[in-house]
C-alpha cells in the first residue's frame, strides 16, 4: 500500500495532457482488455517504473468500497479514529490543499464517500460501478495530490474494511494476473473501429480507446 502511495511520484512526471486518457484508462477502466491496450499503448512512451506504480495504483482503486456500504464500525468510533468532525448528516475531514473527505452515513452503513476541491463535490464510487471503478475526476486528484490516496485509505481502514489490494513487482506480473479477463474482454472490445486493426495492434490509438467510454 504505501509502495503504490509512493509510486505517484514516479508517475506523475507521465501524467500528462497527451497522456492522460491513456492513464485514466490503465487506472480505472474496469475493463481487463481496454487497461491492457492503454498499457500496450503507453508502453512505447513511458518507461516500465511508473507504469507498473500505475498497475499498482489501479489495484487500489479496484478494491475501494462501492458505496453504499457497510462497515465494521459504529460513526462515533469513525469520528474518534479517522479524526472527523460531523456536521448534521455528514463527517468531514479537512486535507492540505483545500481538499476535504466527507463521508455521509447511516449509523454503520456508509452512503457515499465525497471529494470536495475548489467548490466542487466529487462522489468517488459511481453507482452503479459500470465502466470506472472511481470518479476519473478523483483520478486526476489522486494523482497531483500527495495527501488524499493516502487519506482515503486511512479513512476506509478507520472503517474497519479489509483492504489489501494486489502488488506487482513487474509488468510481466501484471498482465499475467489479468490475461484470462483481457482475452475474454477482447471478442466484445475488438469491435469496429477496432476489428480493422486486429492484425496490427499497433495501430490502436487513444482515440480509438476514447471512443468507448461514454
Amino acid at each position: 500500500m504505501l509502495t503504490a502511495v509512493s509510486g505517484l511520484k514516479c508517475l506523475r512526471p507521465y501524467y500528462t495532457q497527451d497522456s492522460r486518457e491513456l492513464f485514466r484508462v490503465l487506472l480505472n477502466a474496469t475493463s481487463a482488455a481496454e487497461a491492457a491496450l492503454a498499457l500496450d499503448v503507453l508502453g512505447e512512451r513511458v518507461p516500465e517504473k511508473p507504469l507498473v506504480s500505475a498497475c499498482n495504483l489501479r489495484e487500489v482503486l479496484r478494491d475501494l468500497p462501492r458505496s453504499p456500504f457497510t462497515m465494521a464500525v459504529d460513526e462515533d468510533t469513525l469520528i474518534r479514529t479517522a479524526g472527523m468532525d460531523k456536521h448534521i448528516a455528514a463527517l468531514q475531514k479537512s486535507l492540505p490543499d483545500g481538499i476535504e473527505l466527507v463521508v455521509t452515513t447511516a449509523g454503520n452503513l456508509v452512503l457515499d464517500l465525497i471529494v470536495k476541491h475548489r467548490g466542487e463535490k466529487y462522489f468517488v464510487t459511481p453507482i452503479p460501478v459500470v465502466n470506472d471503478f472511481v470518479n476519473p475526476s478523483v483520478v486526476d486528484l489522486i494523482v497531483r495530490d500527495d495527501n488524499l490516496l493516502v487519506s482515503i485509505i486511512d479513512l476506509v481502514e478507520c472503517m474497519g474494511l479489509v483492504f489489501n489490494p494486489k502488488f506487482y513487482m513487474s509488468l510481466e506480473d501484471f498482465s499475467m494476473e489479468y490475461a484470462p479477463d483481457t482475452f475474454s474482454g477482447l471478442g466484445s472490445l475488438l469491435e469496429p473501429p477496432y476489428r480493422s486493426v486486429q492484425r496490427n495492434p499497433d495501430a490502436i490509438t487513444p482515440d480509438m480507446l476514447e471512443r468507448r467510454r461514454p
